[in-house]
């Protein structure tokens, strides 16, 4: 599937604010001079929560825009994917990070892995909805 450069330019736009308390981390961690620190914040399974559902958002969104016939088992699957393989992996990263008293390195890295994917999920699942919502 080729993407038009207005859905590009969307994606990354919307791409770059989810990341902005990253982008403020590495500032502070920069400033305390302590980069390492930054694998260990919880935001990472944050904003993979926020982009996964934005996933899911702007996919559900361009299926109801657009006015080709589409198996709604096919966007049942889609979706169920998402949140299975998804939000709810990095929801329960996020709790065991925040109650946990000592660091895990798997935990971190867990969430790492699946913050990589959310950005995979973002770019080809939110493509697909935003194209169907520009039709």
């Amino acid at each position: 599937m080729k993407l038009d450069k207005t859905i590009k330019y969307i994606l990354t736009s919307e791409f770059l604010f989810t990341l902005l308390p990253i982008i403020i981390l590495l500032i502070v961690r920069s400033y305390e001079n302590n980069l390492s620190a930054i694998f260990y914040n919880t935001e990472w399974s944050i904003i993979s929560l926020i982009l996964f559902g934005q996933s899911i958002v702007k996919f559900s969104s361009g299926i109801s825009n657009s006015n080709e016939k589409v198996r709604w088992q096919l966007v049942a699957l889609v979706i169920s994917v998402i949140i299975i393989f998804g939000l709810i992996p990095s929801s329960i990263i996020l709790v065991i990070n925040l109650l946990s008293e000592s660091l895990s390195f798997g935990m971190y890295l867990t969430q790492i892995i699946l913050f990589v994917t959310s950005c995979i999920t973002f770019f080809i699942v939110g493509a697909i909805g935003q194209k169907m919502l520009d039709e």
